[in-house]
């Protein structure tokens, strides 16, 4: 399995553009678009702690836990409506009542190295999560990367929601992109059913996932196993119609 493909690895010299904007060489500016959870934070621990007492309270089996697992990278209450149907509003509000509870997630290490580098080189930068965006917002002050990142939209702000492509094509218009200068960064299905959808270039966020979990993305083409890749990536042009390694 190919975890860093040459297309990450072996790039020309990237170029700067006016006010040290980053441009790939046909002189557009290009700008990464990340998912949240998974991606710039390791949100899944406290996520599976916030699940387990959601298990506990509802009296719900190892069945309906992995239903959670399954639909990762959802909408909360699209899990919930997966998981028990017939009460799925109580499970979001004995989700959300215990989150709250939980404290932030970690940041990856590298995450705050990249976006502070890729900003630096004039990239434009945006967040897409299936996450509600004050909680986005949230946890991006208190690691300190909220101002790296000039459009910030959650579950509430685009409909539909991931895995349709309306909230990352909004983010990229947002940013004033084109799909072809867009580079989409997520560590779920979701994320690459998303990014495929949109057609816009789409890069497996492999560093924290666990061997087992990097087995299914085997033939996504392009991965990252670190966060430093990223930054040849967005400051190179991309190939051909700069979608489709995103398969």
């Amino acid at each position: 399995m190919a975890t860093e493909p040459e297309s990450l690895l072996r790039s020309p010299t990237p170029s700067a553009g006016p006010n040290g904007r980053a441009t790939a060489l046909n002189g557009h500016t290009r700008g990464l678009v990340f998912d949240f959870d998974g991606t710039l934070v390791d949100s899944y621990p406290l996520i599976e702690e916030a699940f387990a007492h959601v298990m506990r309270t509802h009296r719900l089996d190892e069945a309906a836990r992995a239903l959670f697992r399954q639909s990762r990278g959802l909408p909360l209450p699209e899990q919930m409506k997966l998981v028990a149907p017939e009460m799925w509003e109580d499970l979001v509000a004995t989700y959300r009542s215990i989150d709250a509870t939980l404290g932030h997630a970690r940041v990856f290490r590298g995450i705050p190295t990249l976006v502070r580098k890729l900003h630096q080189a004039g990239a434009p930068l945006g967040v897409v999560s299936c996450k509600r965006r004050a909680l986005v917002e949230g946890e991006l002050e208190a690691a300190g990367l909220r101002a790296y990142f000039d459009v910030v939209i959650g579950y509430e702000d685009v409909t539909p929601p991931k895995p349709a492509p309306d909230p990352l094509l909004a983010a990229i218009g947002q940013l004033g992109l084109s799909r072809t200068h867009s580079i989409y960064v997520g560590d779920s299905m979701v994320d690459l059913e998303t990014g495929r959808a949109a057609r816009v270039r789409t890069v497996l966020a492999a560093w924290g996932l666990t061997p087992e979990a990097r087995a299914a993305f085997r033939h996504h083409r392009l991965w990252a196993i670190r966060p430093s890749q990223m930054l040849a990536m967005v400051l190179t042009p991309p190939n051909g119609n700069g979608h489709r390694h995103a398969a």
